[in-house]
């Protein structure tokens, strides 16, 4: 059992300071504020109705319906807010408030957390005695931002939450050896609904440290609470998380994998987590699902080509994409590539241009991509492409089409 961060206050302001002095110091003034981490777009830009006569954000049927969307609103009402008007500030039609037959999207779900945190200046939209204000998030992920490991910024993220608030309490423990569960507490007022509190919290969790390493979390499972939401349009809330969900649990909680764990964060600046709210990302779909891992490869292997390291190990590539070896094979195989295949591929491509895109003597060629005999270079082209430099060349130099190719291919990765 790790339980709970010892050697911290039980006051929040000295908890708080004594998590910060652990940290690497910020820049920029606190007052710039998060949430996600930009104020949301004004709902004038996020309309259509010059376009197509209606707003983008119409009601749908299929999502969140208007009452779990009410049910997120309840803090903002209790201070005293107007919810349709923070609804129609998100570019939501506020129609859908209250509404079991109208629903938002993943999207329009972002926009609209964020429109609550920003209205109230509080991470836990109103639903906490003691809120936290926005600045103090900023802080929160500047302090594990840095971090080299998903397993190091989940720690370091919840020595500060606890830090944060009394009213939230976060710790972990073993789950005999397979993996670390992930426990949260969150004491709310009355009058909201505590169950959705806990589902939007673990929506941004997910992924939060999902869009951190670069693909999606695998969660070995989730406990709540609550018991199963139920929708009248079928949506299932819980489904996001692509995990086993237990409800009617005795804690409401995460269960993630040593993998997952070790794995290497890939972003760590707050410039790169403002650009990945200003895309609007879907809290719906599947997230880290940007570049694959086959184009991330790709990248870095091109980079290095360009380099002059024609043959670079796996490990090479893996600390670029900061992850290990064995897991990028792993992910890799998921996409039906192998790093070989990749590497190969991709210098054939490149001597295959010169050969049709440039005048250059097959000699110069293979000198120029790395191979330091003839011989050699002629046998791994024919691997690659089933014929010899020369009747290749011989072959396609009247092809229009493939010179006009391998020109705009040389453009981009010409090492000469």
């Amino acid at each position: 059992m790790l339980g709970r961060f010892g050697g911290l206050s039980k006051n929040p302001a000295a908890r708080l300071s004594a998590v910060s002095r652990t940290r690497q110091p910020s820049t920029g003034s606190c007052n710039d504020s998060y949430s996600m981490l930009k104020k949301p777009a004004p709902a004038s830009e996020l309309k259509t109705s010059n376009e197509s006569g209606k707003e983008a954000s119409s009601p749908h049927v299929h999502g969140l319906d208007g009452i779990a969307v009410k049910a997120l609103l309840q803090g903002a009402v209790l201070k005293g807010h107007d919810p349709l008007v923070i609804l129609r500030e998100a570019g939501i039609d506020p129609s859908v408030y209250g509404n079991a037959y109208a629903a938002i999207d993943g999207r329009s779900l972002v926009r609209l957390v964020r429109q609550i945190q920003f209205s109230l200046d509080d991470v836990y939209l109103g639903f906490l005695a003691q809120g936290v204000r926005l600045a103090l998030e900023r802080e929160r992920l500047l302090s594990f931002l840095h971090c080299a490991t998903f397993g190091e910024a989940l720690r370091v993220s919840i020595r500060f939450t606890n830090a944060m608030s009394s009213d939230v309490g976060p710790w972990i423990s073993e789950e005999h050896g397979s993996g670390l569960q992930h426990i949260c507490k969150y004491q709310t007022i009355p009058g909201v609904d505590r169950d959705i509190l806990v589902w939007i919290r673990f929506v941004w969790i997910y992924h939060m440290f999902s869009w951190l390493i670069g693909r999606p979390l695998a969660l070995r499972g989730i406990c709540v609470k609550a018991r199963r939401p139920e929708q009248a349009n079928g949506f299932d809330r819980f489904a996001l998380f692509h995990c086993p969900v237990t409800f009617n649990a005795p804690v409401d909680a995460l269960s993630y994998s040593w993998s997952d764990l070790s794995m290497r964060t890939v972003h760590g600046s707050l410039a790169e987590y403002e650009e990945y709210y200003a895309n609007e990302p879907d809290w719906f779909a599947t997230p880290g699902r940007g570049l694959s891992w086959h184009e991330r490869t790709k990248q870095v292997l091109i980079e290095l080509q360009k380099a002059g390291m024609w043959s670079p190990p796996i490990e090479v590539v893996a600390a670029r994409l900061r992850t290990r070896p064995r897991r990028l094979r792993y992910d890799l195989a998921l996409e039906g590539e192998s790093f070989q295949d990749i590497r190969t591929r991709l210098r054939g491509e490149l001597a295959a241009a010169y050969l049709l895109a440039s005048d250059l003597p097959i000699t110069s060629i293979g000198l120029a991509l790395g191979y330091s005999e003839p011989g050699s270079f002629s046998r791994n082209f024919v691997s690659w492409s089933g014929m010899t430099p020369s009747a290749y060349r011989a072959a396609y130099m009247s092809d229009p089409a493939r010179i006009a190719a391998a020109t705009a291919l040389l453009n981009e990765r010409r090492v000469l």
